[in-house]
């Protein structure tokens, strides 16, 4: 399913991930993922949380530059193999990725994938989650 992601750039300095970070504590918003990519002086902070609109009001009012960014979660099995079968189907299907991380959050692992054609990944993912469904059915 889609989801809304936040991005945020990051000067390369000690304390700018903190200062997001308990920015949003204070806010009272749970940072259910995370991931910090380093760029050239600068990073890019993904996070995925609780209440995106209560986490962008925060940020934006103390002058925080952020991006809203759709990016499809998936459930994936905590079992071996599991993502490499995603991989495969979105290689037979076409699609690239521009980034992938995933979590656990309440048992489950979620993969957040991102890519330049997010109409595409989605219409893929669908007829992967419905093969999936009616593969699990059969058993």
């Amino acid at each position: 399913m889609i989801i809304k992601q936040l991005s945020i750039a990051l000067q390369d300095q000690t304390g700018a991930a903190w200062q997001v970070f308990q920015l949003l504590a204070n806010a009272g918003v749970n940072i259910l993922s995370y991931s910090i990519n380093d760029y050239r002086g600068h990073g890019v902070l993904r996070l995925i949380v609780d209440d995106v609109h209560l986490a962008q009001e925060a940020l934006v009012s103390t002058a925080v530059a952020v991006e809203l960014t759709d990016v499809y979660s998936l459930n994936v099995p905590n079992e071996r193999g599991s993502m490499s079968k995603v991989l495969r189907w979105l290689n037979d299907n076409g699609v690239s990725l521009e980034f992938l991380y995933a979590f656990q959050y309440k048992g489950l692992s979620q993969a957040i994938m991102r890519a330049s054609d997010m109409q595409r990944l989605t219409e893929v993912m669908r007829r992967y989650e419905l093969n999936e469904l009616n593969s699990n059915a059969s058993l």
